[in-house]
């Protein structure tokens, strides 16, 4: 049950007479409803409201639950006298005025929203004020409620506040002396906003129902000092909820990330050598290694690869956890070609780039797994792609971004292609799907990604040079090893979608 449910249950259980017990020594709700009627019946009688036409008497058919013996059904208008603000060109902002000694404050919605009467800078002319708007001023003790929008706020103004009348935006309400107030709106609260909400006409702008609609809903009445009881046990009560919403806000927040943070955490525990057992008869990651630095010799022998560098040797300080004995730390230049796009006078401007021909993937293409084929996929020209220098894909190769969305990656699944200069190519050594996968697992795991925060140069747009990223470190384990890893994750992968849903 969420922190806002609890709540609505409390204060449902409130009107329905189950909150708190019944005590005959405290009257009638009839009792008190009849010196309501009275107190209507002097303003009336005194000239400061007008006699109305009377409201149907209740049905049975009307009352929507039961209430206990002592309490009583009134309707909405038996509270008080309720006033709309002016409507239409009865009041614009171009009849309002900096604030002086002859002016009158028009009270706003943020008044009730924010329950502050002293914001807002509107006045009008003490003038205009006795013409026209006398019949909307607001007294202290009155209720003002939010109409439109932000509907049923409500807010009982204070002693002190300045002459002033309502706009449009609000309500009047103006209930009469024995009415706890407090009882009052919590009844509006837990169900007048919500049927207002219901019930309002429009859709951008939503509206309190119209008068004729408000004055006849039904109101549970209990005895006013039940009344008081009620709201000292809310007041008692939500405290409790206020601090059970914190807890579930966090709990929220964790249920939100522990899906992602179980896949994380089984990546690492996989290219930490812990998710599955290691086999001795599976060889050793360092014989995989010389394979694929025979995989190298072979391409610098065709001319399919350039000599580089040698990379700088791995140093205890570097490793960042204990491997199982017959794995290996390399850096990613040792297993696979990193390939730069093509960044000089043949790069393609992106308005020469249309929705047919040969892809060129930035990183919008990117999700992790593979390119998508969206509107976001641009494609070259064959006369543009046989200018590129560099930056050509072939099937299954590996895209990462280096510039902007850091580690952003996925396996090209076209014959051809081309990377924008924000990406580079990952071409294993040896053409090997399970090794590829493998590299792929290594892209999502946390050591990947505490990698790019180690080279990231720290500007302001990221930025990982290739140089940096052939230095990143990586877990090699054996390859059969690493094919029983892909296949542990797939079985469990399925239980962690689960987790979102």
């Amino acid at each position: 049950m969420t922190p806002e449910q609890l709540k609505t249950s409390i204060l449902q259980y409130a009107i329905q007479g189950k909150l708190v017990e019944q005590r005959p020594e405290e009257g009638t709700a009839e009792e008190l409803y009849q010196q309501m009627k009275q107190e209507k019946q002097a303003l009336i009688k005194e000239g400061k409201i007008k006699k109305e036409k009377p409201l149907a008497d209740i049905n049975d058919k009307e009352i929507p639950y039961d209430i206990p013996d002592s309490w009583k059904w009134v309707r909405f208008n038996d509270f008080g006298v309720y006033k709309k603000g002016p409507f239409g060109s009865a009041l614009t902002k171009s009849m309002f005025v900096t604030k002086g000694d002859n002016t009158v404050k028009v009270y706003e919605q943020k008044n009730a929203i924010q329950k502050d009467a002293t914001l807002g800078d509107y006045y009008i002319t003490r003038q205009y004020f006795e013409e026209k708007m006398s019949g909307f001023e607001v007294h202290p003790g009155d209720v003002i409620v939010s109409c439109a929008g932000t509907i049923g706020e409500t807010y009982i103004l204070p002693e002190n506040i300045e002459q002033g009348i309502i706009n449009q935006a609000l309500m009047r309400m103006e209930l009469m002396p024995s009415v706890y107030k407090e009882y009052f709106l919590l009844f509006f609260d837990v169900v007048l906003k919500e049927t207002a909400r219901k019930s309002s006409k429009g859709s951008a702008i939503k509206n309190i129902p119209p008068f004729d609609e408000l004055k006849n809903y039904l109101v549970p009445l209990p005895p006013l000092m039940e009344q008081q009881r009620i709201i000292t046990k809310i007041n008692e009560v939500f405290p409790y909820i206020d601090r059970y919403a914190v807890a579930y806000e966090k709990l929220e927040h964790f249920n939100a990330r522990f899906p992602e943070e179980m896949k994380k955490s089984i990546l690492q525990y996989a290219i930490q050598g812990k998710l599955v057992e290691q086999r001795s008869e599976e060889g050793t990651a360092e014989e995989l290694y010389n394979q694929i630095q025979s995989g190298k010799q072979m391409l610098l022998q065709k001319g399919q690869i350039k000599k580089e560098k040698p990379l700088p040797q791995i140093t205890e300080d570097e490793l960042p956890f204990e491997l199982p004995e017959n794995w290996k730390w390399v850096r990613v230049a040792e297993i696979c070609s990193i390939i730069n796009g093509d960044r000089g006078k043949n790069y393609p401007a992106k308005s020469t780039l249309k929705k047919e021909g040969i892809p060129f993937i930035s990183a919008l293409n990117l999700d992790g797994k593979t390119v998508k084929q969206d509107a976001n996929l641009l494609c070259l020209s064959d006369e543009q792609y046989d200018k590129l220098g560099s930056g050509k894909l072939v099937k299954d190769d590996i895209v990462v971004c280096i510039r902007g969305s850091l580690g952003k990656h996925g396996r090209y699944p076209f014959e051809k292609g081309a990377i924008a200069s924000s990406l580079v190519i990952c071409r294993p050594f040896v053409n090997d799907d399970v090794l590829a996968e493998y590299f792929m697992l290594y892209l999502d795991a946390p050591l990947f990604y505490s990698q790019i925060r180690l080279y990231d140069n720290g500007t302001a747009q990221p930025n990982l040079s290739a140089n940096s990223f052939e230095k990143f470190l990586l877990p090699l384990p054996p390859m059969d090893e690493q094919k029983r890893i892909i296949e542990k994750i797939k079985a469990l992968a399925p239980q962690c979608e689960r987790l979102n849903k």
